[in-house]
Order: structure tokens, then C-alpha cells, then sequence
């Protein structure tokens, strides 16, 4: 058992990188996402990951991030249209991102809006079974640190689907 009112606190800060919160009271990063306010964050359990992809491959250039304990990967390209095949997820375009991802490997997909800081963040966060991010897309920021107005409209249509497939 962990100590939600601890978790809820440091949320609250703004400030906190979620992985690490979860880091630092020894639970998965999805329970810390569980605490964030309703409004803040959808999840989808088993949620429809070819599809989600798809729509993610038309959003133009964000910012995709993998995290693990030891390094923070940004890539700022389109995430690129994936086929299916083996297995897996595979992500082959003119791109600077590619790769494969497990087709089973997705368990939730959650889209968190929040503050980092003092700034609006919104985020696409795919997790695994046992609730660790895999990897992040974040709407990109403007050459004045401002969200782009087209992926925002993005995200907002993507998080109404997620209600809706919520149900």
C-alpha cells in the first residue's frame, strides 16, 4: 500500500514527472496517473492500439519521448504509419522515429492534460502490462513555447473518442 494523499500532493506541485513520483513511492506509473484529477487524464484499458496509431501518424511532427530509469529520448518527428506484420507494430516511413512495438505489449493508452510547470502539457502515454509508460506523444510547442493550435484540436477530438469508447 502507498500513500495516495503523499502522491496527490507532489501531483499537485505541477512539477513532478509522473514516472518519477511513481519511482519514488515504489508503485507503477499508472496508479500515479489514477490520482490525477478526472478531468486531467482518460484511460483506456485494452484500448484499440492499431487505430489510436493511426490517427497518431496524422497529427504532423510531435514530440516523442521513451523513458526509462536512466534516459529521456525526445524525437521530434511524425509518428510513422505502422503496419502490421510478425507480430508487431512496425514503424517504417521517412521518418526519424522507427521501430517495432509488440502488438500485444499495450495494455492502456491515457490522455493526460496537466501542468508541468506553469505550462499546459497534453500528452498520448502508452503503457505496458505491468503500467510503465512505453512510450509518450506530446503535442509540440510553437517557436514561442506555445501548443500548436492544429495538434491541440488533435488531442481534443482524440480525448472525446477516448470518452466515448470509455463509455
Amino acid at each position: 500500500m502507498f500513500d495516495r494523499e503523499a502522491v496527490r500532493r507532489q501531483l499537485a506541485g505541477g512539477s513532478g514527472v509522473l514516472e518519477w513520483i511513481a519511482r519514488d513511492h515504489k508503485i507503477p506509473t499508472i496508479e500515479v496517473l489514477k490520482l490525477l484529477p478526472e478531468e486531467d487524464r482518460i484511460i483506456l484499458s485494452s484500448p484499440p492500439v492499431g487505430e489510436i496509431l493511426a490517427e497518431l501518424s496524422g497529427w504532423g511532427e510531435v514530440m516523442i519521448i521513451v523513458q526509462t530509469p536512466s534516459i529521456v529520448a525526445e524525437i521530434v518527428s511524425a509518428l510513422p504509419h505502422a503496419t502490421v506484420g510478425r507480430g508487431y507494430y512496425n514503424f517504417h516511413d521517412q521518418t526519424p522515429f522507427g521501430g517495432h512495438l509488440k502488438e500485444d505489449a499495450c495494455h492502456h493508452i491515457a490522455c493526460v492534460e496537466r501542468l508541468f510547470g506553469e505550462r499546459r502539457s497534453l500528452s498520448v502515454v502508452f503503457y505496458d502490462q505491468a503500467g510503465e509508460s512505453i512510450f509518450k506523444i506530446f503535442v509540440r510547442r510553437d517557436e514561442h513555447r506555445a501548443l500548436l493550435a492544429e495538434q491541440v484540436k488533435h488531442f481534443d477530438a482524440l480525448k472525446a473518442r477516448f470518452k466515448q469508447l470509455q463509455g
